[in-house]
């Protein structure tokens, strides 16, 4: 996916997880500070860890086949890839759904 999904991601990221990200950043990168940030949230604060799936909307059955799949601390970093994969995947579609068809003109119906 295009780079600036990737920066979009990493925005959102840094105003709802509280990781840092700087204005460039690599996916490995911005893999590595949320497989971190999740860690820390499932060790101290698990209700926000779970709001924070929540609210990327991931598939519940993914994050059991992570958990029961998983070691530590390759859990994290699948977690963390299954998050920013959702997240850039809602960006992307925001964006396509956001677009006017081009066929219409502006003397026809627009719904």
């Amino acid at each position: 996916m295009s780079g600036r999904y990737l920066q979009e991601t990493g925005e959102w990221l840094q105003e709802n997880a509280g990781i840092r990200v700087p204005a460039a950043v690599s996916m490995e990168d911005l893999r590595k500070r949320l497989a971190e940030r999740l860690e820390v949230l499932v060790e101290r604060d698990f209700q926000q860890f779970v709001l924070l799936l929540y609210q990327v909307d991931v598939s519940e059955r993914k994050v059991k086949e992570i958990l029961a799949a998983e070691s530590y601390p390759d859990v994290f970093n699948s977690l963390a890839q299954l998050i920013i994969d959702r997240q850039m995947e809602k960006i992307r579609s925001r964006e396509i759904y956001r677009q006017p068809p081009e066929s219409l003109t502006d003397d026809e119906e627009k719904w």
